[in-house]
């Protein structure tokens, strides 16, 4: 066996990585189906028509990956729910797996491996209920570090529909950003940063102006100034009106906006004047992991 696949359970989607490991992981499939779980909790607790609804997806995506999957993970919903073990029996009951949940720093270490390769570099991975940053080398991890900060976390306590609450919302990003280690803030001459999630993709095709399919999202250079303008655009355009911006992503009419803005926060407090967009994530980085166990 040398093709397979993970399936990641995140605060706003559940995605499928499918890969051919023995080569670098060639002919990667990708596939994903909206949960939305951070937003649907109410006092920590997942509710039980996502619950149902992301089991049944999983199993879905399961009967396309077409190839076995490795393992069933989840990050910071499923990380937050007091309820988590609910989930947990409802995927093993539909797809015959159970469901690891991974710690913060363990997010952050998949993300960066699934990222950078063997890459000197760093990522921010903004998902819906945290936010990973690391650095490192091959599977050398430097620093990792996973804060409670999402945009859909963000979008509960300071959602965005003005200019003045874009600014707010930066500035609260800010505010959970500063505990970053100033040795991780300094990242030692790393100046090659991935933006890995959908915030960064989304920026890639709302900055070109073009859908996802046709614009140029990998390896996309997203400067801070860049950002800070387009958002400050979206804000000033009502919520409705959202998806006729050009390359705006329609499932992302709350969230876009303080996704950016915790993109903005953490490329201030990191010194980055840009970062680069990859569609590699953390499911990349759990493939790769989950291969090398079973590699001869």
């Amino acid at each position: 066996m040398s093709r397979a696949a993970v399936i990641v359970i995140g605060s706003n989607s559940t995605r499928c990585v499918a890969g051919d490991f023995s080569r670098a992981q060639e002919d990667v499939i990708r596939r994903r189906i909206e949960t939305r779980l951070f937003l649907h909790m109410k006092d920590g607790v997942l509710a039980d028509a996502d619950i149902v609804e992301t089991a049944a997806g999983i199993a879905r995506l399961k009967a396309v990956s077409d190839a076995p999957v490795l393992g069933i993970y989840a990050t910071s919903a499923v990380r937050d729910a007091k309820n988590a073990k609910r989930l947990a029996l409802a995927v093993e009951a539909a797809c015959g797996l159970p469901l690891t949940v991974l710690s913060g720093e363990e997010e952050a270490a998949a993300s960066f491996y699934g990222a950078a390769g063997e890459r000197t570099a760093g990522i921010i991975d903004i998902g819906g209920g945290s936010t990973e940053v690391a650095t490192g080398r091959g599977r050398q991890i430097f620093e990792a570090v996973s804060l409670q900060l999402g945009a859909s976390r963000l979008f509960a306590a300071h959602p965005v529909n003005s200019v003045r609450e874009a600014a707010r919302a930066i500035e609260a990003a800010r505010d959970i950003c500063a505990p970053l280690p100033e040795t991780l803030a300094r990242h030692s001459g790393i100046d090659l940063f991935y933006s890995v999630g959908g915030t960064g993709t989304a920026c890639a095709c709302i900055l070109q102006g073009l859908p996802r399919g046709e614009a140029q999202v990998e390896n996309c250079r997203l400067t801070r100034d860049g950002v800070y303008e387009k958002l400050m655009e979206i804000a000033a355009v009502p919520r409705e009106q959202r998806p006729g911006i050009p390359g705006f992503p329609a499932s992302r009419v709350d969230i876009m906006p303080t996704g950016m803005a915790i993109l903005i926060a953490a490329m201030d407090r990191l010194a980055l004047p840009a970062v680069f967009v990859t569609e590699r994530t953390n499911g990349d980085g759990l493939l790769r992991a989950a291969a090398r166990k079973i590699a001869p």
